[in-house]
């Protein structure tokens, strides 16, 4: 009996023993798969972060070059603007003459004011990026005609095509193209006369024909155009859900039919 019992207990240890190891072999398992997968952990961390490194890098280094570029692209462009400057200057006189000519003959001056525009070189190579061109220059002289810009704000709607008529019949000057938003408004309300001419420019000691882009419009299209920018623009940077479009163009279809009405009784009192 007492033998039987020293057996059991004998196998009772060596069972233990084996379960012990066994343990012993799974830690030890679980720790080198633990060590592994911190390893690889932190082998995959520095794949990230040198990948993070190249994109910052290749990023950095377009950005370097697209700074570089817009530096050169302002440089290289500055004297043509002198010359879109210069022809903005012209075609001005052309309108001061006009102007001249009616108070000296004591009648109504069918121009209430002029203002220029002269786009940066920021402007011109945002514009060429929106359009797909080539960032040069002369993708910018070849597609870009409103580079030089003059608005003739005048009075009555029959004025703006008065100064049309006026500056056609000048035979130095080539009209390019013709828009009448006043006749055929925009979708938005919009209306003004635009014409893109060419007039003669000498810079530099010599004859260039240099593209203007003239808006003639009267005082209350000029009105509107510019309470519409003011209102489009707190829409789209101030978070404002509310659409007035509707608003607005029925804004411009009040403000044409008064205008028109004005226009009756100013030619009642001139006749």
């Amino acid at each position: 009996m007492i033998q039987k019992q020293a057996i059991i207990n004998d196998n009772m240890r060596q069972k233990q023993t084996v379960v012990q190891e066994d343990n012993m072999e799974q830690e030890q398992y679980s720790a080198s798969v633990k060590v592994e997968d911190t390893e690889e952990d932190r082998m995959m961390d520095a794949a990230q972060e040198n990948s993070l490194m190249l994109v910052r890098g290749m990023v950095d280094d377009d950005m370097e070059h697209i700074a570089d570029m817009k530096e050169q692209f302002s440089q290289t462009i500055d004297p043509i603007l002198r010359m879109y400057n210069a022809a903005m200057c012209a075609t001005t006189a052309r309108l001061e003459i006009i102007e001249d000519e009616f108070k000296y003959r004591k009648l109504r001056c069918p121009i209430h004011h002029i203002d220029t525009r002269l786009k940066s070189a920021k402007s011109i190579l945002g514009k060429l990026q929106k359009k797909d061109l080539d960032l040069t220059l002369g993708a910018a002289c070849n597609n870009i005609y409103d580079i030089a810009g003059v608005r003739v704000v005048c009075s009555y709607i029959k004025d703006v095509y008065l100064i049309r008529d006026r500056l056609m019949a000048q035979d130095d000057i080539h009209i390019m193209e013709i828009k009448d938003y006043i006749e055929q408004p925009k979708g938005n309300g919009y209306r003004s006369l635009h014409i893109i001419i060419r007039v003669p420019v000498y810079f530099m000691n010599k004859k260039q024909m240099v593209p203007v882009e003239l808006q003639i419009r009267t005082l209350a299209m000029d009105l509107w155009a510019s309470l519409e920018h003011d209102i489009k623009y707190k829409s789209l940077y101030q978070d404002v859900t509310m659409d007035f479009s509707d608003e607005l163009k029925e804004c411009s279809r009040l403000i044409y039919e008064a205008e028109e009405k004005m226009e009756v009784m100013n030619a009642a009192l001139e006749e």
